[in-house]
């Protein structure tokens, strides 16, 4: 009988563990009122610790790969050996308000690129998947189905992130443009969970002005193995170094976006 995750490297069967698991912990919602401030905008919940714990302990237990982590830190390895990245929850202001619009982000950098990626998604169930060059899939009841962009939604998210001073007046202007332009739907969800409706076809472009690989490795892989198209901001190719992302389901509507972000500097 042919399961749902026939097929996938050892290493991304240890990851899909691990996000089950994660999610599992995330929906009981231990923690989740256990609330600190972080850097300014940001918070951290009991939860995010927890869940970041839960991970590192499963995949460091199946492999010995280093893991660098939203919450715990850690560094990448020098020599270029492999390592994980991981975000516990990715969205924690929706989370701790009570909101379902969050993920748990995994992803397994070799040689300075993301080559699998796991991300959760407690709304509705679905695990993502991803490998660098074979494509990306939704996992869900037991059935995997092919994930692939589309444009028609005409619905493009646009967030500030972490950004600041002229980045996030950047961000402002670009979000103003795309609204008088009246061809998209434009909104914002405080979360890269927007990548995996992005490459499962729900929306149609992701602008991301500010965040490291810790929270877009995972879903950058899964919106380029579902055909999107990827820089930064400026239009250069994104790398685990970028600090900000641009995907879209086309190669048009790609352009389109870096247009109004060149105008608006």
């Amino acid at each position: 009988m042919t399961r749902p995750t026939d097929g996938f490297r050892p290493e991304t069967l240890v990851a899909i563990d691990a996000v089950e698991r994660a999610l599992e912990l995330a929906r009981h919602r231990v923690g989740a009122a256990d609330i600190t401030a972080k850097d300014g905008r940001d918070l951290v919940t009991a939860t995010d610790v927890a869940v970041e714990d839960a991970v590192r302990g499963i995949v460091r237990d199946a492999l010995s790969f280093r893991v660098v982590g939203e919450e715990r830190g850690g560094e990448a390895p020098a020599d270029g050996s492999p390592y994980w990245l991981v975000d516990p929850i990715c969205g924690t202001r929706n989370f701790a308000s009570g909101m379902p619009l969050y993920s748990v982000n995994l992803a397994l950098v070799e040689e300075d690129q993301v080559t699998v990626a796991v991300v959760g998604d407690p709304s509705t169930a679905e695990i993502h998947v991803a490998e660098r060059g074979r494509g990306a899939w939704a996992l869900k009841d037991g059935a995997r189905r092919k994930l692939g962009t589309s444009g028609e939604s005409r619905t493009i998210v646009v967030e500030d992130g972490r950004s600041t001073g002229a980045r996030r007046e950047r961000a402002a202007h670009l979000t103003a443009a795309a609204i008088r332009a009246d061809r998209w739907h434009v909104r914002s969800l405080g979360t890269t969970l927007a990548l995996s409706y992005l490459a499962a076809g729900r929306i149609s472009a992701y602008v991301l002005f500010w965040a490291s690989a810790i929270h877009t490795g995972a879903g950058t892989l899964l919106a380029t193995e579902a055909g999107g198209t990827l820089s930064d901001i400026d239009g250069r190719p994104w790398t685990i170094h970028s600090d900000s992302v641009v995907v879209s389901a086309n190669a048009s509507l790609h352009q389109e976006l870096l247009d109004l972000a060149r105008c608006d500097r």
